[in-house]
C-alpha cells in the first residue's frame, strides 16, 4: 500500500521542477536510511546532483512558461479537497531562485559540514522541496502543506548542532513563533472558506472582486491576519526576533538558506494573496502595509548597527531589506512590483553570499566576533573580497546588483507620491551603508588580531559559491536590462490579473 501511494505521488504532473525536487528528496532519505556511516558522502553528492537537476529543469521551465503564456495549470482531483499546482511566470521565476540558492549552500556544505551528513542533506533538500511547493501552490490548503513541510525542516536545521543549548533555545523559539503565525494564517483561512465556501486562488479572486465583499469588516480581519501570519514568517517587525537568534545558532548555509530564501516565501505569498484576491483598489490595504513595511527596515537597520557578532547583524539587515520588498508592494504600482521582485533574487543572492562568506571565516577562526576577526582579509582575501562585494551591493553602491532594485523602488515611490516614505527608505538604505562599510572596514583595513592571524583561505569548493553569487552581483548590476525586463513583465501580469 505504501508502495502504491508513493507511485501515485510520482507519477501525479505536478510540474518537472518540483517532481524532480520530490523524487531527490525521498530517495535521499531513503539512501540515508540505508547508505553505511562511512559512505555518507554518497548521499552528500547525490541531492547536489539533485539540486543541479532540479535548478536545471526550472531554468528550462521558466523559458517555456515565458514563450507559451503566463499560466500552465496541473491539477489533482479527490473526493474530499481539490489540491491545484500551477506554475506562471511569478511561481516558477520564485522557485528558479529558491532552487539556485539551495545548490549554492549545498556545494559550500561539503567542507562546512563535518558530521551527520546522512541528516543534513536529506533536510536541506526537503526545505527547499516545501518552499518550492509553496510558490506553486494554487490553492491554500497546498499551500499549507508544503508551508509546514518548509516549516519543520527549518526547525530542524536551526537545530542541527543540537549539542548547543544556543541552536536548540533559537530552533524551539522560532517554532513557537512560526507555530503563532501559522495559527493567525489558519484563522483567516477558517474566515475565508467561512465566507466563501472555497480556498482555491482562483475562485477567490473572482469572488472577492464582488462589491457586497470590498467593504466587510470581516475581509478586512482576514487579510489583517494573513498579513500577519506571512509577517512572521518574513522576520517583519515587530515579529522579528526569532530571526537573529536563529542565525547565530544555525549551521552557515542554512543562514543562507533563512535569509536569502525561506523569509521571502511569506514576501511571495503577499505578493500571491494581496495582488490576486485582494488588489487594489477595490481593497484598502496599501497605507497599513507601508507602514508596516517601513517599520520593519527601520527596526532591522537600527538595531544592526548596534551588533558586533556579525551573523547577527546581517540578521538584523535581512529583517530590513524585507521592509524594501514588502514596502515596494504596497507601492502598488508596475514600477513598484518591479523594484520588489528584483530585489527578491537581489537580496536572495547576496544575502546569501554573505552569510557563506562569514561561513567560510567562522569555520576558519571560529568565532563570530567582528573585532576578533579585525584584519582576516589579509589571510583570506577572496573570501573577503567576495564578502566585500555583498556588502557593497546591498549598501546600495553602484555597479553592483542591489543598488539597481533599491533605486527602482524609491523611484516608483517617488512616482507614486509616496515622498515622505520614498525619503524614509533612502534614509535606511545609507543606515545599511553605514554599518556595511564599518564591517568591510574591519575585516581589511584594521590590523589582525592573533587569532585573525592563524586563519588561512577557504577551500576551493568553498570559494566555488562565493565566487558564482560575486559575478552575479557584477552582472546585474552592470547590465540590469534583461532582469529589468522579465520583472517588469511579472508585475504586469500580476496587476493585470488584479
Amino acid at each position: 500500500m505504501i508502495t502504491m501511494n508513493l507511485l501515485n505521488i510520482l507519477s501525479v504532473d505536478f510540474s518537472e521542477t518540483l517532481n524532480s525536487l520530490i523524487f531527490f528528496t525521498l530517495t535521499s532519505a531513503l539512501l540515508a536510511v540505508f547508505m553505511h556511516k562511512q559512505r555518507e558522502r554518497i548521499v552528500e553528492a547525490y541531492v547536489i546532483i539533485g539540486f543541479a537537476i532540479s535548478f536545471f529543469l526550472s531554468i528550462r521551465q521558466f523559458f517555456s512558461v515565458s514563450s507559451s503564456g503566463p499560466v500552465q495549470i496541473y491539477s489533482s482531483q479527490y473526493q474530499l479537497i481539490s489540491s491545484q499546482i500551477f506554475v506562471d511566470d511569478l511561481s516558477i521565476y520564485i522557485a528558479s531562485i529558491f532552487v539556485f540558492i539551495g545548490l549554492m549552500a549545498s556545494i559550500f556544505s561539503v567542507k562546512y559540514i563535518e558530521e551527520r551528513k546522512r541528516e543534513y542533506y536529506p533536510l536541506l533538500i526537503a526545505m527547499v522541496t516545501g518552499m518550492v511547493g509553496v510558490v506553486f501552490s494554487g490553492d491554500f490548503i497546498t499551500l499549507f502543506i508544503f508551508w509546514e513541510m518548509m516549516s519543520l525542516t527549518a526547525y530542524v536545521l536551526v537545530a542541527f548542532f543540537y549539542r548547543r543549548w544556543e541552536a536548540v533555545e533559537a530552533s524551539f523559539k522560532y517554532l513557537i513563533m512560526s507555530t503563532a503565525g501559522t495559527a493567525s494564517i489558519l484563522f483567516s483561512l477558517s474566515l475565508l472558506y467561512g465566507m466563501v465556501g472555497t480556498l482555491s486562488f482562483t475562485s477567490l479572486a473572482e469572488t472577492f472582486r464582488m462589491p457586497e465583499f470590498q467593504n466587510n469588516a470581516w475581509t478586512y480581519l482576514a487579510i489583517a491576519l494573513l498579513i500577519t501570519g506571512f509577517g512572521v514568517n518574513a522576520a517583519m517587525a515587530p515579529f522579528h526576533s526569532w530571526l537573529p537568534d536563529a542565525h547565530p545558532a544555525a549551521p552557515s548555509p542554512i543562514s543562507a538558506m533563512l535569509s536569502g530564501v525561506v523569509i521571502k516565501t511569506g514576501a511571495y505569498a503577499m505578493y500571491r494573496t494581496l495582488t490576486l484576491i485582494f488588489p487594489l483598489p477595490s481593497y484598502n490595504w496599501q497605507i497599513g502595509l507601508i507602514l508596516f513595511a517601513v517599520i520593519t527596515m527601520i527596526v532591522g537597520n537600527t538595531l544592526a548597527m548596534l551588533q558586533n557578532d556579525i551573523k547577527r547583524l546581517l540578521a538584523f539587515s535581512s529583517i530590513a531589506h524585507i521592509g524594501y520588498i514588502v514596502f515596494a508592494l504596497g507601492i502598488g504600482t508596475i514600477a513598484g512590483l518591479t523594484g520588489g521582485l528584483l530585489h527578491i533574487l537581489n537580496h536572495a543572492s547576496m544575502k546569501a553570499l554573505l552569510f557563506l562568506s562569514a561561513g567560510a571565516l567562522i569555520h576558519t577562526v571560529k568565532t563570530r566576533d567582528l573585532d576578533t576577526l579585525s584584519g582576516i582579509g589579509r589571510k583570506m582575501p577572496i573570501t573577503v573580497a567576495c564578502f566585500s562585494i555583498g556588502a557593497f551591493s546591498l549598501a546600495g553602491i553602484p555597479g553592483l546588483n542591489s543598488f539597481v532594485s533599491e533605486f527602482q523602488i524609491i523611484t516608483a515611490a517617488i512616482d507614486a507620491k509616496l515622498y515622505i516614505f520614498a525619503a524614509i527608505m533612502v534614509f535606511n538604505v545609507l543606515l545599511g551603508a553605514a554599518y556595511y562599510l564599518r564591517v568591510v572596514q574591519v575585516l581589511f583595513v584594521r590590523p589582525p588580531t592573533d587569532v585573525s592571524q592563524k586563519a588561512v583561505e577557504a577551500s576551493p569548493i568553498m570559494l566555488t559559491p562565493l565566487i558564482t553569487l560575486s559575478i552575479i552581483a557584477v552582472l546585474i548590476g552592470v547590465y540590469p536590462g534583461p532582469f529589468v525586463e522579465t520583472v517588469k513583465k511579472i508585475a504586469e501580469i500580476l496587476l493585470a490579473s488584479s
